[in-house]
C-alpha cells in the first residue's frame, strides 16, 4: 500500500470511529438507592430517558421515588413508592425534601402558550415576578408550567424564568422624566429623573402611569410607563413635544362713536 493511501485509510477510519462515538447513547450508571420526592403538581414517568418516550405512569407533587439509576443527560430512573411503577424522570424534578418546584417570571412579559413554540396559541400574559410551577420540559428549552395566579397550564421558554424573585427594575429612556406625586400631569412634580436612572416598579395605575421607587434616592412617585425600558439605553428616546396653549385672539378695537350730526 502506498504511503498516501495508507494515510487516507487511517483518516477515514478515525472519522468513522468519531462518528460512532458521537452517536453513542448517554451512559447510564447505577447509584445507591435513595428516596426523593416529586416536585411538580403533576408529571410523568417514562419508559426511557427522553420526552419522546412513552408514559408509564402519572406522578404527583410529594410522591416518593427510590432512585436506582441516572444517566449523563440528567435523567433519573426510579421506583414509585405509591404503585411500584419503574420509569425515567428528569432529575431536576426530584428533591430530597417535598418542596414545590416554584419559579418566577424574569422577563418583563411572556406569553404562556398552548404548546412549546412561539407560534402556538397564547393562553395568558405573564408579568415579571409572576410565580409558576414547573411540571415538565422538552429538549428545545421550553418548560411546561402551571401559573399560580390563574392555574392555567402551558409552555414558556426556560430562559424567561428564574429560581429567585427579582425586583422589576426599569430605566429612564428619555433625557428628563418627571417623577410626580400622582398618576397625572396635573400632580406636583417631585423631581426630574435623568437618562438611565434605575427605578423599581411598584405598581401600575390608570392611563399608563406607573408607581416607582427611584433606586439611587429611594423617592417614590409616578412616571409615564412608556418612557421606561428594561435595560439602559445608549441614547434617549425623543421626548414628546410640549403642546403650546392656544393664544387668545386679539380683541378688535371698536371704532370711536361719533356724535350724530345736528339737523
Amino acid at each position: 500500500m502506498k504511503p498516501r493511501n495508507a494515510i487516507a485509510a487511517i483518516v477515514l477510519a478515525l472519522a468513522v470511529l468519531s462518528l460512532i462515538c458521537s452517536c453513542e447513547p448517554p451512559r447510564t450508571y447505577p447509584v445507591a438507592p435513595t428516596y426523593y420526592y416529586v416536585l411538580p403538581t403533576t408529571t410523568y414517568l417514562r419508559d426511557c430517558p427522553s420526552y419522546d418516550c412513552g408514559i408509564i405512569a402519572q406522578v404527583f407533587s410529594g410522591d416518593r421515588m427510590e432512585v436506582i439509576d441516572r444517566n449523563d443527560y440528567g435523567w433519573a430512573r426510579g421506583r414509585l413508592d405509591r404503585t411500584g411503577a419503574i420509569g425515567w424522570i428528569p432529575g431536576d424534578l426530584l428533591s430530597l425534601a417535598p418542596l414545590p418546584a416554584t419559579y418566577y417570571v424574569a422577563a418583563t412579559t411572556i406569553y404562556l402558550r398552548e404548546c412549546a413554540d412561539y407560534n402556538c396559541r397564547a393562553l395568558e400574559l405573564l408579568y415579571r415576578g409572576d410565580r409558576v410551577e414547573k411540571i415538565d420540559q422538552d429538549y428545545r428549552g421550553w418548560w411546561r408550567v402551571n401559573s399560580f395566579k390563574s392555574r392555567n397550564v402551558g409552555w414558556i421558554p426556560a430562559s424567561a424564568v428564574s429560581p429567585q424573585p427579582g425586583p422589576p427594575f426599569y430605566y429612564v429612556a428619555i433625557s428628563s422624566l418627571a417623577l410626580r406625586s400622582g398618576p397625572s400631569t396635573a400632580n406636583k412634580m417631585v423631581t426630574s429623573l435623568s437618562l438611565n436612572t434605575q427605578v423599581e416598579l411598584l405598581g401600575m395605575g390608570p392611563s399608563g402611569w406607573a408607581q416607582v421607587r427611584v433606586v439611587p434616592s429611594g423617592l417614590i412617585g409616578w412616571v409615564s410607563f412608556r418612557y421606561l425600558e428594561t435595560f439602559p439605553v445608549p441614547y434617549p428616546k425623543a421626548a414628546p413635544a410640549k403642546r403650546k396653549s392656544p393664544k387668545a385672539a386679539p380683541e378688535k378695537e371698536e371704532a370711536p362713536k361719533t356724535a350724530p350730526k345736528a339737523m
